[in-house]
């Protein structure tokens, strides 16, 4: 699993997950709890894998919202 954040060097990477119409928003490894907090607040929903200790922690633009939002 490719950390795009990581590999670009950005503190958000937004792009669609391939061969899906999945909107991503991927944060750097250790990123600080108030990005993610932000990414919740605009929207977005958590995830994260495994769960509770966290080695991954991804974003995703929720089905029910439209293009314009």
């Amino acid at each position: 699993m490719a950390n795009l954040a990581d590999e670009y060097g950005t503190d958000v990477e937004i792009y669609i997950k391939a061969l899906t119409t999945t909107i991503h928003a991927g944060t750097p490894t250790g990123a600080p709890a108030g990005l993610h907090d932000l990414l919740e607040q605009l929207g977005l929903e958590r995830h994260e894998y495994p769960t509770g200790e966290p080695l991954y922690i991804w974003h995703t633009v929720p089905d029910h919202l439209g293009a314009e939002e």
